[in-house]
């Protein structure tokens, strides 16, 4: 019986520690797909430039290089907005690690008072059956004397 009360506590402190992970991986997941696009677009620009270099170069063309420097614009702009996500990703991550580590010496809290309720509980156990054992040699005792 007093499993129970911990039992529950603990399931849904454990539902809440999976759930936390979870968000943990997706955050992650989202991180890691930011981050590659980042790159990507990061390589796009260099690209760009090495072009606008060449061009500078050979034969400037106007034109092509408002073209290029718009797009790299664009792109950086696209960058830091990235970036902003990123950031604001692995804020979120770290409050949720907070919230786990909370969450996690909840867990171990209940975990000891669920010991300790059993131990309690084992030894009114124990105390009960004791008093039924006396209740039982005092009767025994009682009806031995008053047979004789």
């Amino acid at each position: 019986m007093f499993v129970f009360k911990f039992e529950k506590l603990l399931k849904i402190k454990e539902d809440l520690i999976k759930q936390h992970m979870l968000e943990i991986a997706n955050i992650d997941a989202v991180i890691k797909q930011k981050s590659k696009l980042k790159m990507e677009l990061e390589k796009e620009n260099s690209s760009r430039r090495k072009k606008i270099d060449v061009i500078i170069q050979e034969e400037p063309n106007k034109n092509m290089l408002l073209f290029l420097s718009d797009n790299i614009e664009k792109t950086e702009l696209e960058i830091k907005h990235i970036i902003n996500i990123i950031e604001a990703l692995k804020n979120e991550r770290k409050e949720i690690v907070e919230k786990l580590k909370v969450l996690n010496i909840e867990k171990k809290k209940l975990e000891k008072l669920k010991e300790k309720e059993y131990e309690r509980y084992i030894k009114e156990e124990s105390q009960k059956e004791m008093r039924f054992l006396d209740e039982i040699a005092s009767i025994k005792a009682y009806s031995s004397r008053t047979d004789g």
